[in-house]
C-alpha cells in the first residue's frame, strides 16, 4: 500500500511539474492549460483553500492562482480547478470562433485541450458581406461569446465522458474514479459562465474580470470556511463515495446532469449543511436565440481521436466512420453511461 501510495504521490507531482515546464511562456491566445484538481479520494489529500483568498485568475501558470475544493450553500461543491479551466476554454473557443467569423469562413477546425477535433460549419445571413468591417466585428464579437461557450461546454461533456471510459490527461492512470464526480458539470458550467461575463466587461481585462466574478459569485453561494468544507467531505465519504487511496476508491453516486433535459444544471447540496437552502441552478449554454437574431446557423460535430473512442462508439452502435453529433448522442452517450453505472456502483446517478 506504502508503496503504491508513493508512486502515485510521484505520478502526480511529475504531471503536474511537465504541465507547467510545457506551458511556461503561456500567452493570452494559446491553448487553455489543464489544471491540476481535486477528487474525492485523491491518495494527496484534497485541497480546501480560504474561500477569502483565492489569488489571482491567469491564463498562464501562475503561482498566485488558488485551487481546490470549495464548499457553497447553494452550489454545493466547487472545485475551483474546474471552474478556471472551464472559463479560459470559453475564452479561447470565443477566440477561435470569431476569427473563423471575420475571416466570413464557411467552416472551422478546432482542438481546446483534448485530441478529439471539433469541425464547425457556419452558415452566415445574406447581409454579412455588405456589412462594414466595424458591424461585423460588433457581431462576430457577440456570436462567438455566446458560441464559444457553448464549444467549451461541448468540450468539457466530452472530457467526462472520455474519463468514464478510462481517459488518463496525464497519460498515467485512468480518471474514471472522478469522471461525472458530482460536483463537476455544476462547476464547469459555471466557469463557462462567468467566462461569458468577464469577456463582456469593458475596462477590465479578462483575468481581472474573472479574478473579481470569481469572488463575488462565491459570495453569491454562500461560501463557507475551508474548516466546513473539510468536514462535508467527511459527510460523504461512506454514502456518495467509499475508501481511499485511488485504486481502492468506489464512486457511489455520479451527476450526470449537463443541462440536456431541463437546461439547467442543478448542484448537489449536502444534506444537514445549510438547512432549508435552495439549489441555484446554472443555466447551460444555448447559443440558439443569439444565432438566430444575427442570421447565423451553425453545426458542431466532434471527430473523436482518443483511444476510447471504440468504446464510446460501441456503446451507442455507431459507425467508426461518422463524427459524433453532439445534439443528438450525447443524449445517447450519457444515458448508456447512466445504465452501466447503476448496474456497476448502483446509486441513483
Amino acid at each position: 500500500m506504502e508503496k503504491i501510495l508513493k508512486k502515485i504521490v510521484f505520478y502526480r507531482f511529475i504531471t503536474a511539474l511537465l504541465l507547467i515546464i510545457s506551458l511556461a511562456g503561456c500567452q493570452v491566445g494559446s491553448r487553455p492549460r489543464l489544471r491540476v484538481s481535486d477528487y474525492f479520494g485523491d491518495p494527496t489529500g484534497m485541497r480546501f483553500p480560504d474561500p477569502n483568498d483565492l489569488g489571482h485568475h491567469s491564463l498562464a501558470p501562475s503561482h498566485e492562482e488558488k485551487l481546490g475544493m470549495l464548499y457553497t450553500c447553494k452550489g454545493g461543491f466547487i472545485d475551483l480547478g474546474h471552474v478556471r479551466e472551464a472559463a479560459d476554454r470559453t475564452e479561447y473557443a470565443s477566440q477561435l470562433v470569431y476569427n473563423t467569423l471575420l475571416r466570413s469562413r464557411t467552416s472551422g477546425t478546432y482542438r481546446i485541450i483534448e485530441p478529439a477535433r471539433y469541425h464547425l460549419t457556419i452558415s452566415y445571413p445574406d447581409q454579412w458581406r455588405n456589412m462594414s468591417w466595424q458591424q461585423r466585428k460588433k457581431i462576430a464579437r457577440k456570436v462567438s461569446i455566446s458560441y464559444g461557450q457553448y464549444l467549451a461546454h461541448t468540450s468539457l461533456i466530452w472530457h467526462e465522458i472520455l474519463t468514464w471510459y478510462g481517459f488518463a490527461s496525464s497519460g498515467v492512470f485512468s480518471e474514471n474514479i472522478s469522471a461525472f464526480s458530482w460536483e463537476d458539470t455544476y462547476s464547469d458550467v459555471l466557469g463557462t459562465r462567468l467566462a461569458v461575463m468577464a469577456l463582456n466587461t469593458a475596462n477590465e481585462s479578462y483575468e481581472d474580470a474573472m479574478t473579481r466574478l470569481i469572488d463575488e459569485t462565491l459570495r453569491q453561494l454562500d461560501v463557507q470556511p475551508a474548516e466546513t468544507a473539510r468536514k462535508t467531505k467527511h459527510a460523504v465519504q461512506g454514502k456518495w463515495f467509499e475508501g481511499g487511496y485511488y485504486f481502492f476508491v468506489k464512486m457511489k453516486e455520479r451527476n450526470l446532469d449537463v443541462g440536456l433535459d431541463d437546461g439547467f444544471i442543478t448542484p448537489w447540496l449536502i444534506p444537514g449543511i445549510c438547512p432549508d437552502t435552495v439549489p441555484q441552478d446554472c443555466p447551460a449554454p444555448n447559443p440558439g436565440t443569439v444565432l438566430e437574431k444575427y442570421g447565423f446557423k451553425m453545426r458542431l460535430q466532434i471527430e473523436p481521436l482518443e483511444f476510447e473512442k471504440g468504446k464510446i462508439y460501441k456503446a451507442i452502435g455507431l459507425n467508426p466512420s461518422e463524427y459524433l453529433r453532439p445534439s443528438i448522442h450525447f443524449r445517447e452517450i450519457i444515458e448508456q453511461i447512466r445504465q452501466e453505472s447503476r448496474k456497476r456502483e448502483g446509486g441513483d446517478s
